[in-house]
């Protein structure tokens, strides 16, 4: 019971402060959106990546190795 007066409470001092103050929350919006889309782009750039196959490339581009394939008796020998 106590969580939701606290919870009520809460939301009544929120949206009184934006009706007061609603130009700061805009220059706060204004000033996290461009964080937040050079977060979330590096976070798709990153998922394209990892779908792509590109880092075991560049990983082996470096001088890893891939594990040599086995050397076993064909078929036909």
């Amino acid at each position: 019971m106590v969580n939701i007066v606290v919870g009520l409470a809460a939301i009544c001092l929120a949206i009184w402060g934006l009706v007061t103050y609603w130009w700061y929350t805009v220059d706060v919006i204004v000033a996290i959106f461009p964080v937040a889309l050079l977060f979330f782009g590096i976070v798709a750039v990153m998922a394209g990546i990892k779908n792509t196959g590109l880092k075991a490339t560049v990983i082996r581009s470096k001088g890893r190795q891939t594990p040599a394939e086995p050397t076993g008796k064909k078929k036909d020998e």
